[in-house]
């Protein structure tokens, strides 16, 4: 993605359930919804189980120990993706 997504824009996002692909460490990662919730991709490998929601996903998941919102937050991570 070209345009510089806020933090308020992904908070958006989050809530409207959308897909978000991003690339964090050399590795692409991706919250993909699926027939029974979301899932958690790493470089095309689903990571764990499906979730409710994605805000849930997106709260519970580690990476390197952070969550996603904290990596997005201190510019760890590139946004490739929004569906």
């Amino acid at each position: 993605m070209d345009e510089k997504i806020t933090y308020e824009e992904m908070i958006e996002f989050i809530w409207q359930q959308r897909e978000i692909e991003f690339v964090y460490e050399n590795k692409k990662y991706a919250f993909l919804s699926h027939k029974d919730g979301f899932m958690f991709v790493c470089d095309n490998q689903t990571q764990g189980s499906t979730y409710d929601t994605l805000d849930q996903m997106v709260k519970e998941i580690r990476i390197n120990g952070k969550t996603f919102l904290e990596l997005f937050k201190n510019d760890e991570l590139t946004i490739t993706a929004v569906l």
